[in-house]
């Protein structure tokens, strides 16, 4: 079974080279495509120089990003599609499940879903925004890409759906997304921007005063993030000020 692999990029040399590494060793892949919306940091070179096919392509949002490569991946005719981000790669675990399930082929299988677990200053955290779940290794003619909020390229996240049933499996998606907290902050206003302008509801005063607490105590508490430790503590604060500006922007 041919398996396509395909990154979306904009100025990605800060995780790049471990994602390509990652690939390179796990020896799985027929095709690797990177759609690239623009970059400046020699991301396109470098991917080259992996064996990458580069393509460019403007930004319309993650989830026109996502959809392009995932129906280039059905054009060109792969049986098995993993979308993978420029920050995200498999662990070895994951990629001997992978493995075994193109070795496999079951029949009636359409999709599998991966664990992501974030990193923090260079560490997994095994408790906070745990368990994440995302599915990414599909066959591309059962599947599609939708937005957070319907099936729009102008949305903030995409989501991967498909026809007929998913399997879960073992091994975990390692998922580098912030330098630090301030990155994380900063990245996350501007989706905070987004759903306040699309959602005026979230301006409301109950929300901005409760939700930010809310949110800090899933992640702190009921998730037991204080078992991260400090970066728990300050994974979990970061989300709460996320959702403060979410519903502070909106009012």
């Amino acid at each position: 079974m041919s398996l396509h692999i395909g990154i979306c990029t904009l100025n990605a040399m800060r995780t790049l080279p471990v994602v390509m590494e990652s690939i390179a060793q796990a020896k799985l892949h027929d095709h690797l495509w990177l759609v690239d919306s623009g970059s400046t940091d020699g991301t396109t070179d470098f991917a080259q120089e992996c064996g990458a096919t580069v393509m460019h392509r403007d930004w319309h949002g993650m989830v026109g990003q996502r959809r392009f490569l995932l129906n280039h991946c059905r054009d060109q005719g792969a049986d098995w599609a993993l979308m993978l981000d420029a920050d995200e790669w498999p662990d070895t675990a994951l990629w001997t499940a992978v493995a075994n399930l193109l070795q496999e082929d079951p029949p009636n299988t359409a999709g599998a879903v991966l664990h992501r677990q974030l990193i923090l200053h260079g560490k997994p955290l095994h408790y906070v925004c745990q368990p994440e779940r995302r599915l990414r290794l599909v066959r591309p003619e059962h599947a599609s890409v939708v937005g957070s909020r319907g099936d729009q390229a102008e949305g903030i996240h995409d989501r991967i759906e498909v026809e007929g049933a998913t399997i879960g499996l073992p091994g975990k998606l390692m998922h580098d997304a912030f330098v630090d907290v301030s990155d994380a902050l900063s990245r996350n206003l501007g989706y905070a921007r987004v759903e306040a302008g699309s959602n005026r509801i979230n301006g409301g005063l109950g929300r901005l005063l409760f939700s930010p607490l809310a949110a800090f105590c899933k992640q702190f508490v009921l998730k037991q993030g204080f078992r991260d430790g400090h970066r728990g503590f300050l994974m979990s604060q970061t989300m709460a000020m996320v959702t403060w500006q979410k519903h502070l922007l909106a009012a």
